[in-house]
């Protein structure tokens, strides 16, 4: 599962790594044939709202890449797209924001003052590091350079060199959002600034995130690059593959949710800064849309809506009620 999180938890932030092979990029979908599944349910993924006297908030939590042909529309998501005013989504190329962090430039011109990974690393840790890479379509000295956060993500997102399945960014559900509102000419929004979030947590790249990386390679059994984010990470195939995308689309939503790349400073710093402290801002942000009238939906990843730091969570904390309405 790590994988299919990292592929698609951060394709929008990362989208100055243009450069990168085509057969590595989310959304290549002549680089692959689709894994198999069945779908023999009908799709009604979770959906709360939050209501005052002139304001309906629908809150509906996403998957941002499936693969071909995965249904996950209901008639109550039909429902609330021909209600709803306008579409939040976390970043989209169809929301005007002029003050936006101009992500690009920042991380260039941080990677051109930089020192290599491989340079801080400990010794024991170096050739660990050269495997993890080489284990990817992707040159090592261009990982090498980036901010450890980054390198670490675009890792995850890249993985072994498989062609036996991929999701596909544009089947995602906030592409098909996008074109319904486009084709209502209703507005489309984000709840924040995209950059600003990834350039917050790539900064994190000092000494001690480094030793926690010398660390992690170290431990690292040499199997494939999901073992390394996670002991218990395990290719599955076919229906199984697709479990969590399955949970979703069936309106599960799971009681525990991690970013998932272990319980280190890694994993802690990332869990911290794109879940906790966005879900935190988010549930501010819709405490303050209450008082604007009408109906909006916002759709973001399913994950901030599961664990013990989600929006739900945040909302409790500040006293604002909601429910689920499937």
């Amino acid at each position: 599962m790590i994988g299919k999180i990292l592929r698609t938890a951060f394709l929008a932030p990362l989208a100055f790594l243009v450069a990168q092979p085509t057969a590595a990029q989310v959304g290549a979908s002549d680089q692959a044939e689709d894994y198999r599944f069945n779908q023999d349910y009908a799709p009604d993924p979770a959906i709360w709202a939050i209501r005052d006297e002139d304001t309906t908030i629908y809150m509906l939590g996403t998957i941002h890449a499936l693969p071909r042909g995965f249904r996950w529309r209901s008639p109550l998501i039909n429902q609330v797209i021909e209600e709803s005013d306008v579409l939040v989504l976390e970043d989209s190329d169809y929301a005007r924001n002029l003050d936006a962090l101009d992500l690009d430039t920042k991380m260039m011109g941080r990677m051109d003052r930089r020192r290599p990974t491989s340079a801080q690393l400990t010794p024991e840790a170096r050739p660990h590091w050269r495997e993890l890479i080489n284990r990817t379509v992707l040159p090592f000295e261009a990982v090498d350079t980036m901010p450890v956060m980054l390198a670490l993500l675009t890792l995850g997102s890249t993985g072994e060199v498989d062609q036996r399945g991929v999701s596909y960014s544009e089947f995602g559900v906030e592409p098909a959002l996008e074109r319904e509102f486009l084709s209502r000419r209703r507005p489309i929004e984000t709840i924040e600034d995209s950059g600003e979030v990834m350039y917050s947590l790539l900064r994190l790249d000092n000494a001690e995130v480094m030793a926690d990386l010398s660390r992690m390679l170290v431990d690292w059994s040499g199997k494939e690059t999901g073992y390394f984010y996670s002991d218990d990470w395990e290719e599955r195939f076919g229906d199984e593959y697709w479990a969590a995308e399955h949970a979703w689309a069936r309106g599960e939503v799971a009681e525990e949710f991690s970013i998932g790349i272990g319980d280190g400073l890694i994993g802690q710093s990332i869990d911290a800064m794109l879940l906790d402290r966005r879900n935190t801002e988010w549930a501010r942000w819709l405490e303050e849309r209450l008082e604007q009238p009408g109906t909006t939906l916002l759709a973001v990843g399913a994950g901030h809506f599961e664990g013990n730091v989600s929006v739900l969570v945040k909302l409790d904390e500040r006293g604002i009620p909601y429910e689920r309405v499937n």
